[in-house]
């Protein structure tokens, strides 16, 4: 009876010790929150989780986000609405309901934790016609929530968002150790001095706390060269405040007329790409052909010259002519990297030129695939395109 007794403590303790999770699973393994094409901040007190199968998100996705779905929660905040146009979902926080405007019941519930509410994935995505994937990453999961209006496919997504999450997963951890770190209890004075009178008191040297780390901004000039204005006309539409400049040889610069007067009126810059290796007087008539062909297409002329294979008189002589030459510290064109490398590249050239840096993306057809996702992670490294002028050209 008594061996009997010890194999089954033995085996309840072998179960009990399978059931405990490994040490660091639940502050190494995370979760980030995605809205569309941006990543949301990283924090324990909003990251998604499970509970009894239903998936569960902050309503932070849903607040001023372009999703454009409204929140509201109630001043006594016992329940928590949210709308879009005629779509309005209610969850009562104390009676554990969910209903809709028009009297419809969903199955479930909203829960709680602190301040925060959270609300289940399937429910959102129904009332409000929403999609969401959960993806597993290198630093745990992704939870991304989406509307119709999302751009990015999630493996382009995440290839953009790799760095920026990695950035604050670092920095999730090592607030976690800080957090884990009990702090010192300071011993009581005792009323009565123990020390011999004369004696000097030590002090607890202050802690310095180091200054706040400024947020690095930076700026980029685009430079595209237009192969066929089709497809670079849809490239524009993903530039905001027309920052980019368009490169044209003078003999493609007819039949695309269009694209030129959208240039024209904002939409970007204009430079003639000019094959320099004829000479510096074969130089200078291509670019004065090139102007007149502006002129006949879109009313407009550039002083803005790429030249390839010039020599340095002929840069010279083009200089003197009253042009402004375009100078690209980094060329990406026919590179074949991924997102994220070049996005790391041009942070690192930007840097490497006082926070500023010209780039030649390549062609319209090499960066037609890419440049919605490159926009995306060089928005989170804090660095925005900025249209080229005859200041910033040289940079």
């Amino acid at each position: 009876m008594r061996v009997g007794k010890r194999l089954l403590c033995l085996l309840l303790a072998a179960l009990m010790l399978c059931s405990v999770p490994p040490s660091g699973a639940a502050t190494n393994s995370v979760c980030f929150t995605a809205v569309n094409d941006t990543l949301l901040p990283l924090a324990d007190e909003t990251m998604p989780f499970y509970s009894d199968g239903v998936l569960y998100v902050a309503s932070m996705a849903f607040e001023g986000t372009d999703l454009g779905i409204f929140y509201s929660r109630s001043r006594d905040k016992s329940s928590v609405v949210l709308y879009k146009k005629r779509n309005v979902i209610i969850f009562d926080l104390g009676a554990g309901t969910i209903e809709t405007n028009t009297g419809e019941s969903y199955s479930g519930f909203a829960i709680t934790r602190g301040d925060v509410v959270f609300l289940p994935v399937d429910v959102m995505c129904d009332c409000f016609d929403l999609n969401y994937s959960y993806s597993r990453i290198s630093f745990g999961y992704l939870l991304r929530v989406k509307s119709d209006t999302v751009v990015l496919s999630d493996a382009k997504f995440i290839d953009a968002a790799t760095s920026t999450m990695s950035s604050r997963y670092t920095h999730y951890l090592r607030e976690q150790e800080e957090t884990a770190v009990p702090t010192p209890t300071t011993p009581t004075t005792p009323t009565t001095p123990t020390e011999p009178v004369g004696q000097p008191t030590v002090q607890e040297p202050t802690p310095v706390q180091e200054p706040p780390q400024e947020t690095v901004q930076r700026t980029v000039y685009f430079v595209i060269a237009c192969t066929d204005a089709a497809k670079t006309a849809p490239l524009l539409s993903r530039l905001s405040d027309g920052a980019v400049t368009i490169l044209f040889p003078p003999d493609g610069i007819d039949g695309a007329d269009a694209l030129l007067r959208c240039l024209a009126s904002g939409g970007g810059g204009v430079a003639l790409r000019i094959d320099a290796t004829g000479g510096t007087e074969s130089t200078v008539a291509q670019i004065e052909a090139g102007n007149r062909a502006l002129w006949r297409a879109a009313n407009q002329k550039t002083r803005l010259i790429w030249l390839d294979g010039a020599t340095e008189e002929t840069a010279r002589r083009v200089t003197e002519e009253g042009y402004c030459l375009i100078s690209a510290a980094l060329d990406l064109g026919d590179a074949g990297a991924s997102v994220s490398r070049m996005s790391a590249s041009i942070l690192s050239a930007a840097d490497k030129h006082g926070g500023r840096c010209c780039v030649y993306l390549g062609t319209d057809t090499e960066v037609s695939g890419s440049l919605s996702a490159l926009l995306v992670s060089l928005r989170a490294g804090n660095c925005t395109p900025v249209r080229i002028n005859e200041v910033n050209a040289t940079r």
